[in-house]
Formats: structure tokens, C-alpha cells, sequence
């Protein structure tokens, strides 16, 4: 019965964070009472919308079923962890805001080991509705980033877990684990007021780039691939 009423979000979270741990060389068993930090980035509420629209459906576990705070708070749960835990919602960057704060608190020992998650599933046409009427999604069911042709975007699912733990790459401190990659640094910012409360800066864009880069003493020249947030579309890819 309680399963019925939770955002199947919920159930891929445990799912990749599980996943994650093992892929890691992890047992979960040794993490158990352990302070581990939990971070979820979460902002799709699809689930929520087509359980109220049948609201005699609704029992008692429809309130921690779909929160988005329990996203985060239910691994912390199942996972009997003690750290931090916290479901942030910066919409579509919304799992790059929440590994800002994992690293920011791994940075400052707050905790010995982070756990990072993000999934969105698309369940209700209500999103497509609204951002088709926006003229955010493609009518041609096409993502062109960076194309002077780009006319939107296109929806999709995808669910990711990392674990994340203080130190430097190929050193994991005496422990059997295995390390797939190391993270210098992250960057966040608002643009402030633009012509439009979703709408980007190209200033307030280069101006974290540019802050990102000195602090870590990286040359932009140097990279070898970049990967980035592109929404297809004349305005949000400035």
C-alpha cells in the first residue's frame, strides 16, 4: 500500500545509490550508522500531480510519498546514515546544486563521505503542456544546442549516484575502493534580473566561468572536452 503512494523517484534513488556504493567497492553494510551525507537533486513533481488529481486515492502514506525532501531523507532512512541530508531544488541543475553542497561539505569536514543523486521521470503530459505552451520544447521532437536552428528542447529520463569521498585521485587512503574520477571544484550563481525570471545571462554565465577557472588555476585553452547545458534554443544557449 505504501508503495503505491510513493514517487516511483523514490524507489530509483535507492536504487542508483546502491548501484553507486557497490561500483565504489562499498559494502553498504559498513556504512550503516555512519555519518554520510545524502544530496538529491530533485524538482520533477509529475507523480504528485496524478496522485491529487484523484484525491480519493489518497491515504497516509501520500504525504512522505511524494515530499521531495523525503527523496533525500528515505536513503538517509533505509541507508541508516547520520550526515547531512537534503533534497535541493535548482530545477533542471537541480543534481549540480546538490554536488556544490556535497563537495562544499566534504571541503570542510563536515562529513567523511557524500553520497550525490539525480533522476528525472517523466509521468504526466501536464509539463509538456505548459512548456509546450512556454515554447521551450522542439515541435520537430529535435534538440539542436548551439545551432542557429535550435527551437527547443527535448524532454527525458535518466537517473545518476555518486559517491564522494575527501582526497586525491588514486590515493583511497589504505581503502579497497575504487576511484573513477577526481572532482577539483564546483561553481554556483545566480544572473540576478534578466528579462525574464528563466531566462540566462550571457554576463552572469562567463562571469562564473571566468571566477571558476582563476580560482582553480585552470586555462579554458587546455581543456580537452567540455561537456554543457545546452536548451536548444536561441535564448538558452547564450
Amino acid at each position: 500500500r505504501e508503495a503505491l503512494q510513493r514517487d516511483p523517484q523514490q524507489r530509483i534513488w535507492l536504487e542508483v545509490e546502491w548501484e553507486a556504493l557497490e561500483n565504489a567497492g562499498i559494502p553498504p553494510s559498513q556504512t550503516v550508522g555512519e555519518k554520510v551525507g545524502v544530496y538529491v537533486g530533485a524538482s520533477n513533481v509529475d507523480y504528485q500531480n496524478s496522485v491529487v488529481a484523484d484525491q480519493s486515492a489518497i491515504e497516509s502514506h501520500f504525504v512522505t510519498g511524494i515530499a521531495l525532501s523525503i527523496a533525500s531523507n528515505r536513503i538517509s532512512y533505509v541507508f541508516d546514515w547520520k550526515g547531512p541530508s537534503m533534497t535541493i531544488d535548482t530545477a533542471c541543475s537541480s543534481s549540480r546544486g546538490a554536488l556544490s553542497r556535497a563537495l562544499d561539505d566534504l571541503d570542510h569536514d563536515k562529513v567523511p563521505l557524500a553520497v550525490v543523486a539525480g533522476v528525472n521521470m517523466l509521468l504526466s503530459p501536464g509539463p509538456y503542456i505548459g512548456f509546450s505552451c512556454a515554447r521551450m520544447l522542439s515541435p520537430t521532437g529535435l534538440c539542436r544546442p548551439f545551432s542557429a536552428d535550435a527551437d527547443g528542447y527535448v524532454r527525458s529520463e535518466g537517473a545518476v549516484a555518486l559517491v564522494l569521498r575527501k582526497g586525491r585521485a588514486g590515493d583511497p587512503g589504505g581503502r579497497a575502493e575504487r576511484v573513477r574520477a577526481e572532482i577539483l571544484g564546483a561553481g554556483v550563481n545566480s544572473d540576478g534580473r534578466t528579462v525574464g525570471v528563466s531566462l540566462p545571462s550571457v554576463a552572469g554565465q562567463a562571469a562564473l566561468l571566468r571566477a571558476f577557472y582563476d580560482r582553480l588555476e585552470v586555462e579554458p585553452a587546455k581543456l580537452a572536452f567540455v561537456e554543457g547545458h545546452g536548451t536548444g534554443n536561441q535564448l538558452g544557449d547564450p
